[in-house]
């Protein structure tokens, strides 16, 4: 029983706060964006992504300039130890040893690849801290032209009609940037435990 009341005290007292809150949500103005938009749309977004391919294709070089000999040397080594076998091998340290080497090997590509793969992530995570500061300045001006209270990303709004600027910025942005610095990043190599 006080169980009860204590629920349906709390419950009115809810549904009071949102008869309330009510007028205070309609007042607001809010704003939405399409941040993938803009960067997919926007001239500075594309030049940026040209420009990561471009250095993506160089890395990719890179790692299959460097795996292509190791590729042919673990085919030589498997041919060899298919011919010899299980007991030719434990007769023969040393092609136990070019094994090894080439497990070790691999790994190097490996762990490489991974440096390669963070380094384009930094170099994007730097070429759009120009990009994204702009925005902030667009995005401010427009919040102050439309006498906005927020601005919510397109992903997070079920619904919204008239209130996205997802257009507006790109013409802005398109206004005031169409190119940035893309320079490849490179993070130093880490020697590997002895």
């Amino acid at each position: 029983m006080l169980n009860s009341k204590l629920f349906s005290r709390l419950l009115l007292t809810f549904m009071a706060s949102l008869v309330f809150a009510a007028p205070a949500m309609a007042q607001s103005t809010i704003l939405i964006i399409d941040q993938k938009r803009i960067m997919r749309e926007s001239e500075v977004g594309k030049h940026i992504n040209r420009q990561l391919d471009s250095i993506a294709k160089t890395m990719e070089s890179e790692i299959k300039a460097t795996a292509q000999p190791y590729a042919s040397e673990r085919e030589r080594l498997v041919n060899e130890l298919n011919a010899i076998g299980q007991e030719g091998l434990k007769t023969r340290p040393d092609l136990q040893k070019k094994a090894q080497d080439l497990v070790a090997k691999g790994q190097k590509a490996q762990n490489e690849a991974a440096y390669k793969q963070r380094e384009l992530q930094v170099t994007e995570a730097k070429a759009l801290q120009a990009v994204n500061t702009k925005l902030a300045e667009i995005l401010k001006t427009i919040v102050a032209e439309r006498n906005a209270d927020v601005v919510l990303e397109r992903s997070v709004v079920i619904y919204g009609d008239g209130a996205d600027v997802t257009d507006t910025v790109i013409s802005r942005l398109n206004s005031q940037m169409r190119t940035v610095t893309v320079t490849r990043e490179r993070i130093p190599r880490q020697a590997a435990p002895k």
